[in-house]
């Protein structure tokens, strides 16, 4: 019977080497250009965030102390503006303005008809003075302060208007002719301590310093950034004028237009669109507060540029690895080829049973040598082997019952192993589930220890104002307390010399009393002198006329000398009501008045030193809540660490499921082999026979 011919072991090689080496070969290339542009795709994704988190958090900062300044000086306002003049808020407002770059100028602006503290402005409808830098000077602009401007129509003036508290508030950016840059204005309110509001103010930041930030930011060789308000405005970008111009990224004509939806809509994200350079990869995300959206990009074929130079690359290489390949597995074909017949024509007879051929010569050392040497080893053996097959078939038939029962046992042990695995699989599974409900609850708790920190920033703030206004108190306090034991001691003093100053009252009482006496000697004298001269007669007329004057002055003395003693009584009276009056002020200012200013200085330095220590204890909880922070990050981070080994045990639980699958299908296999073979041993003596061994 002729045989059917069948292709050789050259075209045999040919076919089925070369095809795999081609598509190999391909498939190594594809491969690794894929895998090259998803490694770069997930790089690219990790730098682009981390850029944009980055800068969002540089903006972010900057805007946050602008805030807290503007809060800081509306509290200020709100507790001096019945009191202090604008001269204490131009130095006040005019070293804020000079000592920030950042700002641009700053304002106060009240409502109608409530600022007292100078009296050039009280009772007036428009109070708004606002002071900016001028070089080295700063200017008091009171343009703005009237109907023409009417601020009480502004955005900033609105929007403060309608907070509840001084917690300050972001305009949207606008461009400002006379710099020439973008400017935005952030308003605190003011509230006096009724809780009215009565103004607010404000801090004009110029955005210049952010937008050279983003002008600076570099993404790649092409990649760039923008930035856009909540609403798609433009803030930045390359082309200056679509943000001078308030130009919406919407209608913008370049391509980017086709994301804005996304953009406007999404706190954050990754976008796609397509211009000249082809496709374009664009991440964004949003800066607290003031919703304006961030947006890095990058064009996708700058990206893959390192995957497509590899490609490059490879392509030529891998046509070169072909061709060298088909023609070294000719030549080898050609050579096995050869050899292959000769120990295919010996190996054929073996194949009839025929062991009285003679061996293969063997030349070569190659696999097909080696193969003929084999041939020649198995051809010798065989012949003792073949004659002892049919004595241990009875052997193998009891073995192979033996292997037939220990392959069922084995069978039923991996069966048991394979449920004990599946329920490890399981407990992965939830233990994977419960470490994503920790994660999410960290991150909760991240967010809260965060807002703690920013209202711990805020309470610090407020508590250096506080301690400023104790050591004033305790300050003035003291020097009252000074001043009121000088002015008694003054007093004291003063009472004391005037005690002394009385005593000549009391002695002009005495010196009365002794005129009072020689006025009634001097009015005897004079009746006597009158008896005598009315005695003498004529000659006594003359000493009478004398008597009766002397008599005349005495009456008039002794008149004036009662007069005096009157007076001096009242002034005695008088200034003994004075001393008594006097002596209880002092009583009242060493024994009350002293002491309660003492008290006050006692006070005022305790608020000191509460504030003091208030201001500690918020410094210590910031620093408790950082603690906590970068501990609940840890923790943040071994949550993951065991959420990715949940999942890596997982998969290899999953890997040993499947390998105990396959082993107990190996082990069936196995028992059916041994059933098998109990009939293969029977029929091996009847095969025996067949073969020729002499």
């Amino acid at each position: 019977m002729k045989k059917k011919k069948r292709a050789g072991i050259k075209a045999k090689l040919l076919l089925g080497i070369l095809p795999v080496v081609i598509l190999g070969i391909n498939a190594v290339s594809f491969l690794s250009g894929q895998l090259a542009t998803n490694a770069l795709l997930d790089t690219t994704d990790k730098y682009m965030s981390a850029e944009l988190n980055g800068n969002i958090n540089s903006i972010d900062a900057k805007l946050q102390s602008v805030r807290s300044s503007a809060e800081t000086l509306a509290v200020l306002v709100s507790n001096t503006y019945k009191n202090d003049d604008m001269l204490v808020y131009k130095k006040i407002f005019g070293d804020f303005v000079s000592k920030n770059d950042f700002v641009r100028g700053s304002g106060i602006w009240f409502e109608p008809k409530v600022y007292e503290g100078d009296i050039r402005y009280k009772g007036e409808q428009y109070v708004g003075p606002y002071w900016y830098s001028d070089g080295k000077n700063i200017v008091e602009d009171w343009s703005y302060s009237n109907a023409s401007y009417d601020y009480f129509s502004q955005e900033y003036y609105k929007l403060a208007k309608a907070q509840k508290t001084n917690a300050a508030v972001i305009t949207d950016p606008y461009y400002d002719e006379v710099s020439g840059t973008i400017m935005a204005t952030c308003a605190a309110a003011i509230y006096n301590n009724k809780n009215e509001y009565v103004g607010c103010v404000t801090v004009d930041i110029d955005l210049k310093t952010i937008t050279t930030m983003l002008d600076n930011i570099k993404v790649g060789e092409t990649g760039k950034a923008r930035m856009v308000t909540a609403d798609g405005t433009y803030i930045y970008t390359a082309d200056i004028t679509k943000a001078q111009n308030g130009i919406n990224i919407a209608a913008d004509t370049d391509p980017i237009n086709t994301i804005s939806h996304d953009v406007v809509t999404q706190d954050a994200g990754i976008a796609q669109y397509t211009d000249s350079m082809g496709k374009v990869y664009a991440y964004f995300g949003t800066i607290p507060n003031v919703n304006w959206k961030l947006i890095v990009y990058m064009p996708y074929k700058e990206i893959n540029a390192p995957s497509t130079a590899m490609t490059t690359v490879t392509v030529p290489i891998s046509i070169g690895v072909m061709v060298v390949s088909a023609l070294v597995v000719i030549i080898i074909a050609r050579s096995i080829a050869k050899n292959v017949k000769k120990v295919n024509a010996f190996a054929g007879n073996l194949a009839e049973g025929d062991f009285t051929v003679d061996e293969l010569t063997v030349k070569s050392g190659d696999e097909v040598g080696e193969m003929s040497r084999s041939l020649n080893e198995m051809y010798r053996n065989n012949k003792g082997i073949i004659g002892n097959i049919s004595k241990e078939a009875v052997n193998i038939n009891e073995a192979s019952t033996t292997l037939s029962a220990m392959s069922q046992e084995l069978s039923a042990e991996f069966g048991r192993i394979q449920d004990n695995m599946t329920n490890v699989n399981e407990a992965m599974m939830n233990s994977s589930a419960a470490t994503e409900e920790v994660s999410a609850s960290v991150t909760e708790v991240n967010n809260s220890v965060n807002k703690l920190a920013e209202e711990t920033a805020r309470v610090t703030e407020e508590v250096k104002v506080i301690a400023e206004r104790a050591a004033k108190v305790q300050k003035e306090s003291l020097a009252a307390h000074d001043s009121a034991i000088k002015v008694a001691k003054e007093r004291e003093d003063e009472l004391n010399a005037a005690r002394e100053k009385a005593m000549v009252v009391k002695e002009i009482s005495k010196l009365a009393d002794m005129i009072n006496e020689i006025a009634d000697e001097i009015d005897l004298l004079s009746l006597n002198a009158s008896i005598e001269a009315a005695r003498a007669g004529d000659a006594g007329r003359g000493f009478a006329v004398v008597a009766q004057q002397i008599s005349k002055l005495a009456t008039e003395t002794a008149t004036t000398v009662r007069k005096i003693q009157e007076t001096t009584s009242s002034v005695q009276l008088a200034f003994a009501d004075l001393t008594a009056s006097s002596e209880k002020l002092l009583v009242f200012v060493n024994e009350t008045a002293t002491p309660d200013y003492s008290k006050f200085t006692e006070i005022g330095r305790q608020y000191g030193e509460d504030a003091g220590l208030f201001g500690e204890l918020s410094r210590t909880m910031a620093e408790m809540i950082e603690n906590i922070r970068r501990t609940m990050e840890e923790v943040n981070t071994a949550v993951q660490n065991i959420a990715e080994g949940t999942e890596d045990t997982a998969s290899r639980s999953a890997d040993v499921t499947g390998a105990v699958e396959n082993v107990s299908h190996a082990i069936d296999s196995v028992a059916e082999l041994a059933t098998n073979q109990q009939f293969t041993a029977s029929a091996l003596a009847e095969i025996v026979n067949n073969f020729k061994l002499n």
